[in-house]
């Protein structure tokens, strides 16, 4: 299941030959995938209407527009062409961080080329001449192309199916590694953790409860049973095959493979509790920033937050290979060791309230091990 979406950002001045290449790129795409978007002129009018002008300050949140729509296609799996002059650092500085699989095309097109095609005559050359000057083009695209007629369409379309993103979605990183556990360890466990048993007393009957990387639902079908209407996600679709075989789609309790992440389409209702157990380690820093931000959302004002993670002064911080910092790639898969006081200053300046937090042993003691762990309770 490839859940990566991406978006080949074409970006030019006007008459540089940005939708000539987009549609072509389109076209090409739409031969390999099913779910290719293109964005251009009309459509991207149709979505603003008369929102926005022509002032500086109003192109700026215009193109802030479009780049906020790429960022929801692309999280649910889209391939985006858009083709948009959107000519400003900022813009492309927040693709950058925020869009993953994000490809940046610039065409660098000459200004006499660029006035003989300029149909619309809006501006005298002299007016083109100064845009050209002004415009603040492109510091680190990932590829310029210099579309002066020496080059096919078909071969810059081309060049640009070649590019990798800098940045790919996190979602499938050990994807692999979860269905092989689940194929070989069907439910291999059973019992609730030790964290779910601990706070069902606080959980009322009949209320909506969301878990983040449910896995083979072990708690979220005690939290079912104990008469919660249940939403678990999780990475691993041979664990979500294994729990819709077992429960189908009931009025009690659904599940789905997506990133917990973003999963734009389970964010839009409500929850009274989210539930996350030995998850945030499971994303990176920044996935925890937008998590949390869309956490918040999906709350009511007397929704809980209940979270059970590995913290740095974990057993096994430091062992395998160091990725990121406080990060490590052990045993097969990824773990992100959690510092509890950047996660409560975090909590703090996103607007929630800390119901209860303690770091300390003894939380899920087994026969192998009684590991350091982090558990909070937050609210909004």
């Amino acid at each position: 299941m490839n859940k990566n979406g991406r978006v080949y950002w074409i970006t030019g001045l006007k008459a540089s030959g940005k939708t000539t290449i987009g549609t072509a790129l389109y076209y090409e795409l739409s031969k390999k995938h099913d779910n290719v978007l293109i964005l251009d002129g009309d459509i991207l009018k149709q979505f603003v209407g008369d929102a926005f002008g022509y002032p500086n300050n109003e192109r700026l949140a215009r193109a802030r527009r479009y780049a906020q729509l790429c960022k929801i296609l692309v999280d649910q799996g889209i391939i985006v062409v858009i083709c948009t002059i959107a000519m400003f650092h900022e813009i492309r500085e927040w693709n950058r961080k925020h869009i993953k699989g994000y490809i940046e095309i610039f065409l660098n097109t000459p200004i006499d080329l660029i006035a003989k095609r300029d149909k619309s005559k809006l501006y005298s050359y002299e007016e083109m001449e100064d845009n050209y000057r002004r415009a603040e083009r492109p510091i680190y695209p990932d590829l310029v192309l210099q579309n002066d007629g020496k080059k096919s369409i078909l071969e810059m379309v081309r060049e640009i199916m070649k590019i990798t993103p800098k940045a790919e979605d996190d979602f499938a990183r050990d994807q692999s590694y979860w269905n092989r556990y689940y194929v070989q360890s069907p439910r291999s466990l059973k019992n609730p953790s030790n964290f779910a048993v601990s706070i069902v007393h606080e959980l009322t009957q009949g209320k909506h409860l969301l878990e983040l990387g449910c896995g083979n639902g072990r708690d979220s079908l005690f939290f079912m049973e104990s008469g919660l209407y249940v939403t678990g996600i999780d990475v691993s679709d041979e664990a979500i095959r294994q729990l819709q075989d077992l429960v189908g789609y009931s009025d009690k309790a659904m599940f789905f493979c997506d990133d917990f992440v973003k999963c734009r389409a389970v964010f839009q209702r409500k929850y009274d509790y989210i539930y996350s157990r030995f998850t945030l380690h499971a994303i990176t820093d920044e996935q925890e920033d937008e998590l949390l931000r869309n956490i918040k959302e999906a709350m009511f004002v007397d929704s809980k937050f209940y979270i059970e993670a590995r913290t740095i002064h974990d057993d096994l911080y430091g062992k395998g290979e160091e990725v990121s910092a406080d990060a490590y790639v052990y045993d097969g898969h990824f773990r992100r060791f959690i510092d509890p006081q950047q996660l409560t200053k975090k909590f703090m300046k996103l607007g929630y309230k800390i119901v209860y937090a303690k770091e300390a042993r003894g939380f899920s003691v087994t026969k192998e091990s009684n590991p350091i762990l982090l558990r909070i309770i937050a609210a909004i």
